[in-house]
C-alpha cells in the first residue's frame, strides 16, 4: 500500500473489505459447486448393495438405538457380507469407539456433512438413523431407511408444541421418506408419529412395534460390563457398590441448540453424595449426549460423569435407583422394576413452554422440586421393597406405565428388527401398516407468505376447507422475516406445514430454471428433459407422501411452480389471481418485475390440469389472452374465500356480550379492568383495547364523511385516481376524510401529491396493518380505484362490514360487486369524485351479504375444480 499515492491506499483500503467478501463468496459458490456435483452423481450412481450408513445424533457418537443394533448385526452369520459406515461428527472422531472398530474389514467411517458422507448417504442401500439426516437428504426409492428415533416422549414434540411447525420442518421430512420407523409402544405410534408430526394418512411405510434395541443390553448375563469397565478405566468402581444415577435431559432453544446449567447440575450431585443415607453408594451423572461437551471439560464432573462412549443403557444395567426429569430415559428403566425419581425444580416453566405428556402427578415414582425433597424422597427408596409401601400410588403407576410402554423389551428387540428389516420377514411381528383415514390429500404451495391478497385469500382458504373431509398439506419457504413468520403462525392447526429449506441441489436447479427462462414457447420440449432434478426435489421434500391434488396457489414464481408441477399429485391444478398477461407487463419504476417469473410460469401451464382463475370475469380475460400456452379446456375458476370470523371480530362485530356485567364507575381504571375481568376474559378485554387503539390512532372524531381504501401502493391499484378523486370531493366538502391502509413502493410518491393537492391534512397512511378491519368499520364508504384485479376479496371483506362501496369499473369487479348495493363508476377522475358525490348525497346504501353462505359456495367450487 505505501508504494500508491496516499488517495489511492485509502480507496484501495477501502475496497479491500469488498474484494475480500468478494472472495469468500467466490470460494463458498465454487465449495457448493463441487459439492452439488459430487451429490447430484451420487443420485444417479449404482447402489452398494448389502452396506449401511449409521448415524445417530447428527453424528454425536454411535449411540442409541443405531449403535445397539449395529453391534448386533455385525455378530449376526446371516449379515456377514454386510459393509457398515458409520458418520461420526469432528469431536466424536476420536472416540473410543472408532478406535475399536477403525481396523474392523466391514466398518469404516465418514465425517458429518463431509462431500463422502453425502455420497455414501445417496450410494448405501440401508439407511439408520434415530434422529434425522440432515435437510439436504434426498431418499432413493430403492434405498431402505429405517428411522429408530431416541426415546418414548414425555416431552411434548413436533406440531404439539405451540409454534412448532417450523421446529419440527426436517423431522417430519425424514419421517415421509422413512420406509420402517420403530417405536417403543404404541403411545408413542399413536400420540408422536402419528398425531404430533401428523403422518397420519401421509406415511406410507411400516411402524414397527417391537421394543428398542438398546434395552437390549440391560437383560444380557454380562448386563452392564461394558459401562463397569469404562468407569473403571477412569478411576470409578461400581462392582459390589449400589448405584444411584442422575439422569437429566437437556434444555435449551432447540436440540440443536441445547443448554446445560452447570451449577444447577452440581448442586443437585453435591446434595445427594452429601445424604448420608447414600453412603458408600456410587453417584453418577448421566447427561444428555448434547450436552455432554459443555461438561466434560469441566473437573468437578470428573468423577461424576459418563462419557457418551458408554450407552445409556449400559448405565442403567448397572443402576439401582434412577433420577431423572422430563428425560424418556425412564421408560428405559421401567422394564428393570428398579425404582424411580423424578426431579423436577423447574416444572412449572417447563410445562408451561415446551408441554409434557404426563403431568407430574401422572409420574411412576415420587416428584421432587427441591434438593430437600429429592434427598428425603430417595431415602425412602434405598432399600429393597421400600418403593411400594413408601409411595403407593407411584407404584401402582410404574407398573401400570411399564405393561404399557416397554410390553416388548425383553432383551430379543434387536432380533426382531433384523428380522424384519434386513431379513424381510413380517410375519408373526407387530408391524403396523396403512394410515389412511380416508379423507382426501391436498398439498398446497401458499406463496411467499409476504402481506398481500394472496396470503391473506390462502390462509382464509385453510380456514374454510373442511379437515374432516380433506386432509391439508401447505408447503411454503423458509424466512426469519418478521411478515412471513406472523402470517405462517395464521396457519391453521390441523394443517400439516412442510417447511421448505434450501437445497445442496439448488445450483443444478438454478441452471435448469435458466434454460426455462431462454427457451421461447415453441422450443419448449413435449416432456422436462431436467425432470429428474426436481423429481429429487419433491422427493427431499416430500419422501414417500402422495397426494390426490397439488395446488399452486402463487401462481407467480415459476421457480415453485416448476417444484408442483413434480409433485407425486393425481391432479395438478395453479392459481391466476390477476390479468396475467397485463401484471407481465406491469411497470414499477421502469422495470417490469413480474414479467420473468410469470413468462416461465406460463411456459409451464403445460404440466397443469386446471388452470384457475380468481372469479368467472376474470377466467374469461386469462383465457383470451394466454391461450397460446394452453388448452382452452383448462381454464376454468373458482373464487377466494374470506375469514367471516376475523372480520367480524377484528371490527369488535363479535365481541361477547354479558348482560350480567352491569355498569361500573370509570373513575379508576384498575376497579374498572378488574371489574370487567369478572366477566370477560383478559384475553378479549385485550383484544378490544387494541382494536380500540387503532381505531383511535386512525379515525377522528369530526362530523365529516370518512372514505376508506385497502390496497398495497402498488400501479395497478391507482390510488392516484382516488387522491384526485378526493381533492374534488374536499373542494366542496372539507370536512370529509380518506384513509389509505396499505403500504408499498408508491408510497412516498402518493404522499407528496397529496400535499401538492392540498389535501394532506384531510389523507391519513396507515401503512400495513395487522388489523384493518377496526379502522375499516369504523368508517362510513368503501373506495376502490384499480386499473385492474384478480378477485378484489376486500371488496366482500368490506360487504361483511356493511360498508357502502364505490368502485371503478375493471375486468372483474362485477362477481364481487352483484347484489352489493354498490356503484361501479367508469375510470376517469371526475367519474370517480362523481360515484363519492354520490355517496355523500345518501344515494348508495349497502345491502346485507351472507358471508358464511358465500363460503360455502366457494368451497363447492374449489373441491370441484381440484378433484373433480
Amino acid at each position: 500500500m505505501n508504494v500508491f499515492p496516499s488517495a489511492m491506499s485509502a480507496y484501495l483500503r477501502k475496497e479491500r473489505v469488498q474484494w475480500s467478501r468478494q472472495l469468500r463468496q467466490n470460494k463458498q459458490s465454487v465449495s457448493g459447486a463441487v459439492r452439488s456435483r459430487a451429490f447430484s452423481k451420487a443420485l444417479t450412481g449404482p447402489l452398494e448393495r448389502d452396506s449401511v450408513i449409521w448415524e445417530s445424533f447428527a453424528g454425536n457418537g454411535a449411540l442409541c438405538n443405531p449403535e445397539a443394533l449395529f453391534r448386533q448385526m455385525l455378530d449376526d452369520p446371516r449379515f456377514g457380507n454386510f459393509s457398515h459406515t458409520w458418520v461420526l461428527s469432528d469431536k466424536a472422531w476420536s472416540s473410543p469407539f472408532r478406535t475399536k472398530f477403525d481396523k474392523h474389514p466391514r466398518v469404516s467411517f465418514v465425517k458429518y456433512k463431509s462431500t463422502s458422507y453425502f455420497e455414501k448417504l445417496e450410494s448405501s442401500q440401508y439407511l439408520i438413523n434415530n434422529a434425522t439426516f440432515p435437510a439436504e437428504f434426498v431418499k432413493r426409492p430403492d434405498q431402505t431407511y429405517l428411522n429408530m428415533w431416541h426415546g418414548t416422549p414425555l416431552k411434548k414434540m413436533g406440531y404439539d408444541i405451540e409454534g412448532g411447525a417450523d421446529g419440527a420442518r426436517n423431522v417430519l421430512r425424514n419421517f415421509m421418506s422413512a420406509d420402517y420407523l420403530l417405536s417403543q409402544n404404541s403411545f408413542m405410534t399413536n400420540q408422536m408419529y402419528l398425531n404430533a408430526y401428523k403422518l397420519k394418512n401421509v406415511f406410507t411405510g411400516a411402524i414397527i412395534e417391537e421394543g428398542y434395541p438398546r434395552s437390549d443390553s440391560m437383560f444380557r448375563t454380562d448386563a452392564g460390563a461394558f459401562a463397569r469397565q469404562a468407569l473403571r478405566s477412569r478411576g470409578v468402581e461400581t462392582e459390589g457398590k449400589k448405584v444411584l444415577l442422575y439422569a437429566p435431559t437437556w434444555r435449551g432453544e432447540s436440540f440443536y441448540k441445547p443448554s446445560a446449567d452447570a451449577s444447577r447440575l452440581k448442586a443437585t450431585l453435591t446434595a445427594l453424595r452429601s445424604n448420608p443415607a447414600f453412603d458408600g453408594w456410587v453417584i453418577l451423572l448421566k447427561a444428555h449426549q448434547v450436552i455432554f461437551d459443555q461438561l466434560v471439560e469441566d473437573p468437578e464432573f470428573s468423577d461424576f460423569l459418563i462419557h457418551n462412549d458408554v450407552p445409556a443403557n449400559e448405565a442403567l444395567a448397572i443402576t439401582d435407583l434412577l433420577v431423572t426429569d422430563y428425560s424418556s430415559i425412564f421408560v428405559d428403566f421401567l422394564a428393570t422394576g428398579r425404582p424411580v425419581a423424578f426431579h423436577v425444580p423447574d416444572s412449572d416453566s417447563y410445562a408451561s413452554d415446551r408441554g409434557v405428556y404426563l403431568e407430574a402427578s401422572a409420574l411412576p415414582g415420587p416428584v421432587s422440586r427441591t434438593v430437600e425433597e429429592l434427598n428425603e424422597n430417595l431415602a425412602k427408596l434405598r432399600h429393597p421393597g421400600s418403593f411400594e409401601s413408601s409411595f403407593p400410588g407411584e407404584y401402582e403407576r410404574y407398573a401400570k406405565l411399564s405393561t404399557e410402554l416397554t410390553p416388548d423389551d425383553d432383551g430379543e428387540a434387536g432380533k426382531r428388527v433384523l428380522d424384519i428389516v434386513f431379513a424381510g420377514q413380517e410375519s408373526g411381528y407387530n408391524v403396523k401398516r396403512d394410515f389412511s383415514d380416508g379423507r382426501k390429500k391436498i398439498v398446497i404451495y401458499l406463496g411467499g407468505m409476504i402481506t398481500n391478497g394472496i396470503t391473506s385469500s390462502a390462509l382464509n382458504l385453510l380456514n374454510s376447507i373442511d379437515s374432516s373431509e380433506y386432509d391439508v398439506t401447505a408447503f411454503f419457504y423458509r424466512s426469519n422475516q418478521r411478515d412471513r413468520r406472523e402470517n405462517a403462525a395464521m396457519i391453521p392447526s390441523h394443517v400439516r406445514q412442510l417447511i421448505r429449506d434450501p437445497s445442496i441441489l439448488q445450483l443444478p436447479l438454478l441452471g435448469s430454471m435458466q434454460e426455462l427462462d431462454e427457451a421461447s414457447i415453441d422450443d419448449l420440449p413435449n416432456s422436462d428433459k431436467d425432470t429428474a432434478v426436481w423429481d429429487w426435489e419433491w422427493r427431499r421434500i416430500f419422501g414417500h407422501a402422495e397426494f390426490d391434488a397439488a395446488v399452486d396457489f402463487s401462481g407467480y414464481s415459476s421457480y415453485w411452480t416448476r417444484i408442483v408441477a413434480h409433485a407425486t399429485a393425481a391432479k395438478k391444478a395453479i392459481w391466476l389471481h390477476n390479468d396475467l398477461e397485463a401484471d407481465a407487463e406491469r411497470e414499477v419504476n421502469g422495470v417490469r418485475p413480474h414479467f420473468q417469473n410469470l413468462t416461465g410460469v406460463f411456459k409451464l401451464y403445460r404440466d397443469f390440469d386446471a388452470l384457475v382463475s380468481v372469479s368467472p370475469d376474470l377466467n374469461e380475460i386469462n383465457r383470451k389472452s394466454l391461450s397460446m400456452y394452453a388448452a382452452d379446456e383448462k381454464f376454468t375458476s373458482a373464487r377466494n374465500t374470506i375469514n367471516v370470523e376475523r372480520i367480524r371480530s377484528g371490527s369488535g362485530g363479535s365481541m361477547i356480550e354479558n348482560s350480567a356485567a352491569g355498569d361500573y364507575s370509570l373513575r379508576n381504571l384498575g376497579d374498572a379492568v378488574g371489574a370487567l375481568g369478572n366477566y370477560y376474559s383478559f384475553e378479549d378485554i385485550i383484544t378490544e383495547a387494541h382494536r380500540q387503539q387503532s381505531l383511535s390512532s386512525f379515525v377522528g372524531t369530526g362530523t365529516g364523511a370518512t372514505f376508506v381504501t385497502v390496497g398495497r401502493l402498488s400501479p395497478e391499484k391507482n390510488h392516484a385516481r382516488l387522491i384526485r378523486a378526493f381533492a374534488l370531493i374536499a373542494q366542496n366538502r372539507p370536512e370529509a376524510k380518506l384513509i389509505i391502509i396499505g403500504e408499498g413502493p408508491l408510497e412516498k410518491e402518493l404522499k407528496h401529491l397529496t400535499v401538492s393537492l392540498g389535501v394532506a391534512g384531510s389523507v391519513e397512511f396507515t401503512g400495513r396493518l395487522r388489523n384493518p378491519y377496526s379502522v375499516m368499520s369504523a368508517c362510513d364508504c368503501f373506495v376502490m380505484s384499480s386499473d385492474y384485479e384478480g378477485q378484489p376479496i376486500v371488496i366482500l371483506e368490506a360487504r361483511v362490514l356493511g360498508l357502502p362501496i364505490v368502485t371503478t369499473r375493471f375486468g372483474s369487479v362485477h362477481s364481487a360487486m352483484e347484489g352489493s348495493g354498490g356503484l361501479i363508476v367508469d375510470t376517469e377522475d371526475e367519474a370517480l369524485a362523481d360515484g363519492m358525490q354520490a355517496f355523500l348525497e345518501g344515494q348508495i346504501h349497502a345491502l346485507p351479504f351472507d358471508g358464511d353462505a358465500y363460503n360455502k359456495e366457494v368451497i363447492d367450487e374449489f373441491t370441484q375444480v381440484v378433484f373433480g
